[in-house]
């Protein structure tokens, strides 16, 4: 144990805070350690505190996909692609924690020859654990930065210029196909041979789902057929039951047991735990780890009608709000389910505002009166409805709240969906309309009945990817991934040209710190443009 301490002691002094720059020398720590099962956990659950910065945060793609009539000023710019609120140096994210992730995952990697005490199969499925998290990092950065450094080892300390997209998607994928080592869920256990309930450790379905998403990606990017065949092979996998046991939540029960406190599910394939500890760090009065987290109001954060009011009658964009209209736009079937489960009673709630009243001796009756007319133009999302009051205060003097809920990164209706899309490219119109037709099922819908032309249906499934996986992050990489950020985006995305989005416009502007010490580390040419 004083062996697994010193080395979470070490960890920070060697983390890619600039660029990997580990001294040669400093490998020698690791000489001592890897001696038994449980050091390899301890790395790999050091690794696992970080996959929560891969996954979900700040960068620009987080604001630019909240899905809102009106954003908070700070945001807003973002989304409208402001060239302003970018090249400030303080407001892009860097990939840090990324790239944290890739070294660790190198360090078990690079030292599986040290391994004693451990036998080749329990040696296999950490290193298949390590391995998908560094494949999981390299897609994210690929995603996000686009052209990226591909680093060669954890003691490197050369200067390393970016690699293509494409690249460091084909080294995500490399590492991916060699964590296909692992089990399906059922069969995941830890050191002390204690069954792993949590779908944070990743499983031959978790492994399969990253492979889908990076040839989908893959696919959008180049439009090569090949990576869309691959993609749905892998989609096929799991949907398939060949990779572990998934299936659909009812309506209810996905609010209650996927992104609800719960956290039981068979239809989540991969979530970030969050639990008491994470909850007693925070020190925010509101976490936003989704974008549909923005729209979370009433009667969620609180109960106070007045509220409403301020959020209807506000003009300075101090809230995230969307309208009525726009959400049944969103979902235009009035029997789709997801109105009434995924919002706080659609277009039924009342609000008052005293500061509309046209007179200050207005009867209570009459004040009464009014309010029955009154209904909020805007809507409140209801799918994360369940909160954590903490009895600390947080630095507003305020109680801190909280979604009691695993952050759910990956589930079966995206992977159905997802498999619909590369389907629809793949020409197999029967097949995608057969996936799309299982998530309308859920949401208490008829089958498709529209047209099934190529494009037309392609839309079809972005569409009810959009209406499924409102708020949940997917939503800014389905329109790039789809080619339709000039019809969904907002601001300078619908002016982008051709060029500027081969100069990656529609990728985050490298943040400043990875210039430090890398000689070799340059802007995207779209960015460089800006400055």
């Amino acid at each position: 144990m004083k062996k697994i301490l010193i080395l979470f002691l070490f960890i920070p002094l060697f983390s890619c805070n600039d660029w990997l720059t580990v001294e040669p020398e400093d490998s020698v720590t690791f000489v001592n350690y890897f001696k038994s099962e449980s050091e390899l956990e301890a790395l790999y659950n050091m690794v696992q505190s970080r996959m929560k910065y891969v996954c979900f945060g700040k960068q620009p793609y987080f604001y630019s996909s909240i899905d809102a009539d009106d954003v908070q000023s700070d945001v807003d710019g973002y989304r409208k692609l402001d060239v302003l609120k970018y090249t400030g140096t303080s407001n892009t994210q860097s990939w840090t924690a990324f790239y944290d992730v890739i070294y660790l995952t190198n360090v078990m990697i690079e030292n599986q020859h040290r391994f004693e005490n451990v036998s080749k199969e329990r040696a296999d499925f950490w290193l298949g654990q390590i391995h998908f998290a560094k494949a999981l990092a390299y897609f994210r950065v690929a995603q996000i930065w686009g052209d990226a450094p591909i680093t060669p080892s954890s003691e490197s300390i050369d200067p390393i210029g970016k690699s293509p997209a494409l690249e460091v998607l084909q080294e995500a994928l490399k590492e991916a196909k060699a964590a296909l080592v692992l089990p399906t869920h059922d069969k995941l256990v830890g050191a002390t041979g204690a069954a792993i309930t949590t779908k944070q450790c990743a499983s031959l379905g978790t492994v399969n789902t990253l492979l889908a998403n990076i040839c989908a990606w893959m696919g959008g990017l180049t439009g090569e057929r090949k990576y869309w065949e691959d993609a749905e092979r892998y989609a096929s996998e799991v949907l398939d039951g060949k990779a572990g046991v998934y299936d659909l939540e009812s309506m209810n029960g996905l609010i209650e047991n996927v992104l609800g406190k719960n956290r039981n599910s068979e239809e989540v394939i991969y979530a970030i735990s969050n639990n008491a500890l994470d909850y007693d760090r925070n020190y925010e009065s509101f976490q936003k780890e989704a974008p549909g987290h923005f729209l979370i109001s009433y009667p969620y954060l609180t109960e106070d009608k007045s509220e409403i009011a301020n959020l209807v009658n506000n003009s300075k964009n101090a809230y995230t709000r969307i309208k009525v209209t726009t959400v049944k736009e969103i979902y235009p079937e009035e029997n789709d389910l997801r109105r009434k489960e995924f919002w706080y009673k659609l277009g039924e709630l009342k609000y008052y505002s005293k500061s509309e009243s046209e007179s200050e001796s207005e009867s209570e009756t009459d004040l009464e009166s009014k309010e029955d007319s009154l209904y909020s133009p805007y809507a409140h999302i209801a799918k994360w409805r369940y909160m954590v009051r903490q009895m600390k205060e947080d630095i507003a003097g305020m109680p801190a709240i909280l979604t009691d809920c695993d952050w759910v990164f990956w589930r079966l209706a995206d992977l159905i969906l997802l498999r619909a899309e590369c389907r629809v490219q793949l020409d197999m119109t029967e097949e995608a309309v057969s996936d799309l037709d299982r998530v309308r099922e859920r949401a208490g819908l008829a089958g498709y009945a529209g047209s099934t032309s190529k494009e037309a249906l392609r839309e079809e499934v972005f569409l009810e990817r959009r209406r499924e996986l409102f708020g949940e992050g997917q939503y800014y990489f389905d329109i790039v991934r789809n080619g339709y950020f000039r019809k969904y985006l907002l601001g300078g995305y619908r002016t982008l040209t051709d060029e500027d989005v081969k100069n990656g416009a529609l990728y985050t502007k490298v943040h400043s710190n990875a210039f430090r010490k890398n000689t070799l580390m340059t802007q995207n040419t779209y960015w460089q443009w800006q400055e």
